[in-house]
């Protein structure tokens, strides 16, 4: 399988924002289950299930095109680099960066408020220019590039987009996704925000605590037991159409 690129960067960084707008380039190829959710498939599952698991969620690429996902949780694995490399060795690899500790607070509101899960704001604090340094010593400076989210004005912002399509290899465009005024960015805004309303400060919380809860006991349980939860979570699409009901509950 080939794979042009991949996105490793770091969560709660405009990942999905991201992923529209490189789903929108003509001249790329994303699986549409990234536009839904990311596949973290490394190290992990493919350690449990090999790569064909992996190889399903491209089947609705054109490999005509420049392919590739975006999946942030990849980067937190020391070993990812080096498996990555080793499975993918011409694939470039893209990080997006937001500023450590706004993006340690946004997770740390995600986790605690939405997902109703135990956190601590210093565990989710980690020294990301090292995650950097390892992707960069593994693939060279000329096949990692560095998203910086923090780049707030619309003309910066659009600049780093055009300067991640030439790394690509790809036409320079401004997708739909960029403009936030647009309906396919107000929808990223709804499903990914941790607010309801920002300027009064109210946080993003789960409509059904219950049912909340009962999908991390569950989780939780079957994460036990790696290769029963890899293949219930992978089979009959049931991983996307779980992350479409998550996100709304």
């Amino acid at each position: 399988m080939r794979l042009d690129f991949l996105g490793v960067g770091f969560g709660r960084s405009a990942s999905t924002w991201l992923t529209y707008c490189l789903y929108e380039h003509p001249e790329i190829s994303i699986p549409k289950f990234n536009l839904q959710t990311e596949i973290n498939y490394f190290p992990e599952e493919y350690e449990i299930m090999g790569m064909r698991n992996y190889m399903k969620k491209f089947l609705d690429c054109d490999f005509e095109k420049k392919v590739g996902e975006l999946s942030t949780l990849i980067a937190h694995h020391e070993r990812s680099p080096k498996l990555i490399k080793k499975l993918f060795p011409h694939t470039k690899i893209i990080i997006y960066w937001r500023d450590p500790k706004e993006r340690a607070k946004s997770e740390y509101m995600m986790t605690k408020e939405f997902d109703l899960l135990d956190a601590k704001l210093e565990d989710l604090q980690y020294n990301q220019e090292e995650i950097v340094k390892r992707w960069v010593k593994e693939f060279g400076k000329e096949n990692v590039f560095v998203f910086d989210m923090e780049k707030r004005e619309k003309k910066e912002q659009e600049k780093e987009l055009h300067r991640l399509f030439r790394f690509l290899g790809v036409k320079e465009i401004t997708p739909p996704s960029f403009n936030r005024d647009t309906k396919a960015y107000k929808d990223i805004e709804k499903y990914t925000s941790n607010w309801v309303n920002r300027e009064k400060k109210i946080h993003r919380k789960p409509k059904s605590i219950f049912i909340r809860k009962t999908i991390n006991y569950f989780k939780y349980k079957l994460r036990a037991n790696g290769k029963l939860f890899y293949t219930i979570k992978r089979s009959f699409g049931i991983d996307y159409y779980f992350q479409w009901m998550n996100r709304r509950i």
